[in-house]
C-alpha cells in the first residue's frame, strides 16, 4: 500500500483505480501509484488551472491542463474526486492571489505605481485575472480588503499605468483632502496636491512664477512622512542655496505642528556642497575648505599672479591672451549687417596702448605697431576735411606720427569681394578714391588687407610695408610689453576672464580634450593655444589645491561623487527632492544619478520651473530640465498653473512673452486675481521732453504713493549702477520709504505690490544685455537653446511676475531695447501710456545706417549733435541737430534732412568737406560756397552754382 500521510480523507482522496493503480489526494499533492511506485505527481500548490474531466471511449480522464492526467475514470469516481480537489486547489489559489493582491496593494494602491513595478503589476494582473476566470465563485472566499483589490485589477485588466495611476490618485485625493486641506496656509490647489501624490521613481514638478513649488515641497515631506512612506531621515531635500534650505526646514517644522503631523525626528534640508561634506566626513575624509572658497579676493589675486608668471615665463604667451580676451572672428563669415553691426557695438577691441579699435584685425596692426615702437593715431583727422563717402569725414585707420604717412586696412578678399552685407563695387571705388586723394595731396597711403590676415602674412606685410616707407623700428622690451599690459588692464581683464572659464571648467568637469572640443566646435581660430593656457590654469589651481591641502566647493561634489561610486559611501535615501532644479549644474546632477544608481531605486522628484533659468553664468544647465526625459527616461510630470501673486493682466504679458521661446514647456497660467485692463505699462523716460530716467521714477513713486500709501514697491534693473543712481534719487526726494531695489537676477523668489522696471536700453548696458559673452567663455558654459535672447527672455519673464498688482517699464523711446519695441506688439497687451512710443515718434530717431541703431542727442563743445546707439557698430558715428527743430538731421552727398516729418528743414553742405554751404555773391552773380572758405587752417574753396540746388 502507498503511504497515505497528510491525507484529507482516505475514501475521497484515496482510491484504488484498479487492482495496480491508486490515485492519493492530499491537501499539497495529488500523485498516481502503480504497483506501490509514483507514477505521476504534482504539487497543488503551484497549480495555475483548474481540474477537468474528458469524456473518451475509455472512461473519463481527470486533466490538470498541460501538467498532469489521470484517464480510466468512472464518472462516480471523478464526481467527488473533481469537486474536492477544485476545492483543495482553490484554497491555495486564495491564499495565493491574496499575497498577489497585497503586492499589488502595496505597489499600487499604497503606493504610487512606478515605472520600475510595471513589469512586475502586468504579471500579478495578468494571473489573477487568469485564476479567477476559471472559477468567479472562489472571490467569496476573500477578505474583504483583498476582495476590493481583486475588484480593481479586474476592472483594469489589461493592466493600463496611466489608469492605474488614476485610480490612486482619486484615492488618494479623497483619502488625504483633510491632511491637503491643512498643511499649508491655504487649501492646496488640485495640481499641489498631484504634484505631492505622484511619488513616480522620476517626477518633475514644474512650477510657473506664484504656483507655490515651496507648499509643494513642504507638503511632499510631510506627506511622506505621515503616511510611513519613508521616516525623516530617509528623505533627501535639495536646495538651491543655504537661506533657501533653511527657509525649507522652518516650514516644514511649521507646517507640521499645523497638521497635526509627528516629527520625532525634523526633516533637513541641504544645498549640493553640504551634501558633499556629509558624504566625505561619513567616509572619514578630513576636510580642510580651501582659502580660496572663502575669499573671492584671494582667488582672484592668486590667478593674476599665476597670468603673470605664465606670461613672463614665455613672451610667446601674449598672443594667446589677447586672442582669449578678444576671440578673432572673419568679418566676411557675417551673413547680415545687424550680427556684425551688433558684433562690433559689443565687444570692446582695446589695444595694449589703450585705444579702441573697430575690429579684431585692426586690433592685431595696433598692437604691432606698439610693440615695435611705431607711433601712430588711431582715425585722425586726414590732413584736409574731406568726404570720401556720403556722410562721413575722411579718417584714415592709422596715421603713423610725425609723417605723412597712413595705413589703411581694407576688407576684401583677393578677388575684392566683401561682406555680403557690403556693396563690393561702391566699396572697391571707395579705395580708388582714397588713393587718389593721398595722390592729390602727396601723402603715402600703404595698405593692408583682410586677405593678409586670413593668410597668415599680415605682420610681415605690415613689416615689409612700413620697412619701404623708411618707418622706423624701435621693438619694446619684453619687460616693457609686460608693464604695458598691466597699466592696460590687460592683466585685469585676462583674470577676470581666467576665473570665470575656470569655474566653468570645474563646474561642467570638462578635462583637456573636452576644453579643446567646445572651443574648436565654436570655431575659436587657435584652439590650440587658447586650450593649453585654460589647462595650463586648471592644472595650476588643482596643484595649488594640494599644496594648500585643502578641497574648494567643487570638489566637495566631485569627491562625494567618487566615494559613492566606489562604495565608500552607501546612500540610505528612498526619497529625492530637489528644489530650483533649472539651475541644476551637470556637477551636481552627476552626484544625484550617482546616488540613484548605488541605492535601492529610491523616488526622485525634481521641482523648478524652466521659465526662471537665469543662471547659466554659475552652471546652472536648462536642458537637464528641459531634456529630462532624455536624461532620466519615463517620468511623471505635474504642472503647477494656478498663481494668487499676480493678476491675469501680468500672467497674460509675462506669459506670452516668455513663451515665445519653443523650446521651453507649455504653461497655461490661470489667475485667482482678475482684471478688465492691462497693469502692465510702458512709460517713456522723458519729464518736460528731455532724458529724465530718475525724474520719472520719481513720479511713478509719487503716483502708487498717491493711491497705495501702504503698498510695497520694488526698483528692478539688470545692473547694480542704475540702481544705485535710483536709491540716491528716491533718497534725495525722500521718497525712498518701504522700497526694494532688486537686480533682475536677485528678485527670484521675492514680490511686492509694484514693480517698476528700468534700464531698458540697447548695448552692453542694456536690457537685453546684446554684448555676446566671450567666445571661449560661451563654449566652455553650459549650453544654451538657440532662441535669440532667451536667458535674458526669462529674467524679463522674472522681473515682471514679481509684482503683485501692477508692474511699469521705464525706457527710452529714441533708443528702445528689443525687448520694449517686441512689447509694443498688440499681442502682449501692455498699457502704453506713452506718445512717444508711436511709430512716428520712433522713426524720426532710428538711425538710417544700420539695423539696430537709435539717434541719441548729446551735448559738445560746439553744440548739440546726436549719436548712434550702434556705436561703432555703426560708420554713421553721428548727426546734426535740426536748426529748426533740434530732430537728428541726415547727411546726404550735398544736403542735410531734418527727420522729423512735421519739420522737413533742409539745407545745402558741401560735398567735399561736409560743412554748410552758404550763398555768395561774385562778380559773376549769386553761387554757394563752403562756409570753410576762409578759415586760416584747411580751407575748403568748394564752390557750386545756384541752379545746382535741389
Amino acid at each position: 500500500m502507498a503511504p497515505n500521510s497528510n491525507k484529507i480523507s482516505s475514501n475521497l482522496f484515496g482510491r484504488w483505480i484498479n487492482k495496480f493503480d491508486f490515485l492519493e489526494l492530499t491537501t499539497d499533492s495529488i500523485t498516481l501509484f502503480k504497483n506501490g511506485k509514483v507514477i505521476k505527481s504534482h504539487s497543488i500548490r503551484d497549480l495555475d488551472s483548474f481540474a477537468s474531466l474528458e469524456k473518451s471511449i475509455f472512461g473519463y480522464k481527470l486533466s490538470l491542463g498541460e501538467q498532469l492526467s489521470f484517464g480510466w475514470l468512472s464518472k462516480g469516481d471523478y464526481s467527488n474526486l473533481l469537486e474536492a480537489l477544485n476545492s483543495t486547489i482553490a484554497e491555495h489559489v486564495q491564499v495565493r492571489i491574496e499575497s498577489m493582491a497585497e503586492a499589488f496593494n502595496e505597489y499600487a494602491l499604497v503606493k504610487y505605481p512606478r515605472d520600475s513595478k510595471l513589469s512586475e503589476l502586468t504579471k500579478i494582473c495578468s494571473r489573477v485575472e487568469s485564476l479567477i476566470s476559471q472559477r468567479p465563485t472562489m472571490t467569496s472566499m476573500f477578505s474583504p480588503s483583498a476582495r476590493r483589490t481583486v475588484d480593481v485589477i479586474r476592472n483594469i485588466y489589461p493592466l493600463e499605468i496611466e489608469a492605474l495611476r488614476r485610480i490612486h490618485e482619486e484615492h488618494q485625493l479623497q483619502h488625504r483632502a483633510h491632511f491637503y486641506d491643512l498643511v499649508e496656509s491655504n487649501p492646496l490647489t488640485q495640481e499641489q496636491r498631484l504634484g505631492v501624490i505622484r511619488n513616480n521613481d522620476r517626477n518633475m514638478v514644474l512650477a510657473a512664477a506664484g504656483t507655490g513649488k515651496t507648499s509643494v515641497m513642504v507638503a511632499k515631506v510631510l506627506d511622506l512622512i505621515d503616511r510611513g512612506l519613508a521616516p525623516s531621515d530617509q528623505i533627501l531635500i535639495l536646495a538651491y542655496n543655504k537661506s533657501a534650505a533653511t527657509e525649507l526646514e522652518e516650514r516644514i517644522k511649521e507646517k507640521a505642528e499645523k497638521s497635526r503631523v509627528d516629527l520625532s525626528v525634523a526633516p533637513k534640508a541641504s544645498t549640493f556642497h553640504a551634501l558633499g561634506l556629509h558624504i566625505l566626513k561619513g567616509c572619514g575624509e578630513r576636510i580642510r575648505l580651501s582659502e580660496f572658497a572663502e575669499s573671492d579676493n584671494k582667488l582672484d589675486i592668486w590667478i593674476t599672479r599665476w597670468l603673470q608668471e605664465y606670461l613672463t615665463s614665455n613672451t610667446a604667451n601674449i598672443p594667446t591672451l589677447i586672442e582669449l580676451l578678444n576671440p578673432p572672428l572673419d568679418p566676411l563669415s557675417f551673413s547680415d549687417a545687424a550680427d556684425y553691426q551688433r558684433y562690433v557695438r559689443d565687444n570692446e577691441f582695446t589695444t595694449i596702448k589703450g585705444d579702441k579699435v573697430k575690429g579684431y584685425q585692426e586690433l592685431l596692426i595696433a598692437n604691432f605697431l606698439f610693440i615695435n615702437g611705431v607711433e601712430y593715431e588711431y582715425e585722425a583727422q586726414y590732413l584736409a576735411k574731406k568726404r570720401i563717402d556720403v556722410g562721413f569725414d575722411y579718417l584714415p585707420d592709422f596715421h603713423m606720427s610725425g609723417t605723412d604717412i597712413y595705413l589703411e586696412h581694407f576688407g576684401i578678399s583677393r578677388d575684392g569681394s566683401t561682406r555680403p552685407d557690403i556693396d563690393a563695387e561702391q566699396y572697391n571705388q571707395s579705395i580708388k578714391r582714397k588713393r587718389a586723394l593721398h595722390e592729390s595731396y602727396g601723402t603715402t597711403l600703404l595698405e593692408t588687407y583682410h586677405y593678409d590676415w586670413k593668410e597668415g602674412t599680415l605682420n610681415d606685410r605690415l613689416k615689409h610695408l612700413l620697412e619701404d616707407a623708411g618707418v622706423p623700428f624701435n621693438p619694446l622690451s619684453e619687460e616693457e610689453i609686460l608693464t604695458t599690459l598691466k597699466e592696460s588692464d590687460y592683466v585685469g581683464k585676462g583674470s577676470a576672464l581666467l576665473r570665470t572659464a575656470l569655474a566653468a571648467i570645474r563646474t561642467e568637469q570638462l578635462g583637456y580634450q573636452e576644453i579643446f572640443t567646445r572651443l574648436d566646435s565654436q570655431k575659436i581660430v587657435s584652439p590650440e593655444g587658447a586650450t593649453e593656457l585654460l589647462w595650463s590654469l586648471h592644472q595650476g589651481y588643482v596643484e595649488e589645491l594640494e599644496a594648500q591641502a585643502s578641497i574648494d566647493f567643487d570638489d566637495m561634489i566631485i569627491k562625494a561623487t567618487e566615494l559613492v561610486k566606489e562604495g565608500s559611501f552607501k546612500p540610505q535615501w528612498r526619497y529625492i527632492l530637489i528644489d530650483e532644479f533649472q539651475d541644476i549644474s551637470s556637477a551636481r546632477m552627476n552626484l544625484v544619478n550617482t546616488i540613484i544608481e548605488y541605492s535601492d531605486n529610491p523616488s526622485l522628484t525634481v521641482v523648478g520651473d524652466d521659465w526662471q533659468s537665469i543662471y547659466r553664468f554659475s552652471g546652472g544647465k536648462l536642458e537637464l530640465t528641459t531634456g529630462f526625459s532624455a536624461l532620466v527616461g519615463p517620468y511623471t510630470e505635474t504642472k503647477l498653473q494656478k498663481t494668487f501673486r499676480y493678476n491675469n493682466s501680468i500672467a497674460t504679458t509675462a506669459g506670452r512673452f516668455v513663451m515665445e521661446n519653443p523650446n521651453q514647456f507649455k504653461k497655461d497660467i490661470e489667475t485667482h486675481t482678475k482684471v478688465e485692463e492691462s497693469q502692465v505699462y510702458l512709460l517713456d523716460d522723458k519729464v518736460n521732453g528731455e532724458d529724465a530716467l530718475y525724474s520719472k521714477l520719481v513720479d511713478v513713486v509719487k503716483k502708487i504713493r498717491s493711491c497705495d500709501s501702504k503698498g510695497s514697491i520694488a526698483v528692478i534693473a539688470r545692473y547694480n549702477f542704475l540702481l544705485r543712481d535710483a536709491r540716491d534719487k528716491l533718497c534725495s526726494v525722500r521718497q525712498s520709504n518701504n522700497i526694494e531695489f532688486w537686480s533682475f537676477h536677485k528678485s527670484k523668489g521675492l514680490e511686492a505690490d509694484y514693480c517698476i522696471l528700468i534700464g531698458f536700453a540697447q548695448g552692453k548696458n542694456g536690457f537685453p544685455s546684446d554684448t555676446q559673452e566671450n567666445a571661449i567663455i560661451e563654449a566652455l558654459l553650459p549650453s544654451l537653446d538657440s532662441y535669440p535672447d532667451s536667458e535674458e527672455r526669462r529674467l524679463l519673464y522674472v522681473g515682471i511676475t514679481r509684482a503683485k498688482k501692477k508692474c511699469y517699464i521705464i525706457a527710452d523711446p529714441s533708443s528702445p531695447s528689443k525687448f520694449v519695441t517686441e512689447l509694443l506688439e498688440p499681442k502682449y497687451e501692455v498699457g502704453i501710456f506713452s506718445d512717444s512710443f508711436k511709430d512716428t515718434y520712433r522713426k524720426i530717431f532710428k538711425c538710417p545706417n544700420c539695423v539696430d541703431g537709435y539717434l541719441k542727442r548729446i551735448a559738445g563743445q560746439h553744440g548739440q549733435f546726436y549719436v548712434c546707439s550702434t556705436g561703432k557698430g555703426c560708420k554713421v558715428g553721428r548727426a546734426r541737430s535740426c536748426e529748426k527743430c533740434g530732430s537728428p538731421s541726415i547727411d546726404s552727398r550735398g544736403s542735410s534732412q531734418c527727420q522729423n516729418p512735421s519739420c522737413s528743414h533742409a539745407f545745402k553742405i558741401c560735398d567735399e568737406c561736409g560743412r554748410p554751404m552758404k550763398k555768395r555773391t561774385g562778380k559773376y552773380g549769386s553761387f554757394w560756397g563752403c562756409s570753410g572758405f576762409s578759415l586760416s587752417h584747411d580751407a575748403c574753396k568748394n564752390t557750386q552754382k545756384i541752379e545746382d540746388d535741389t
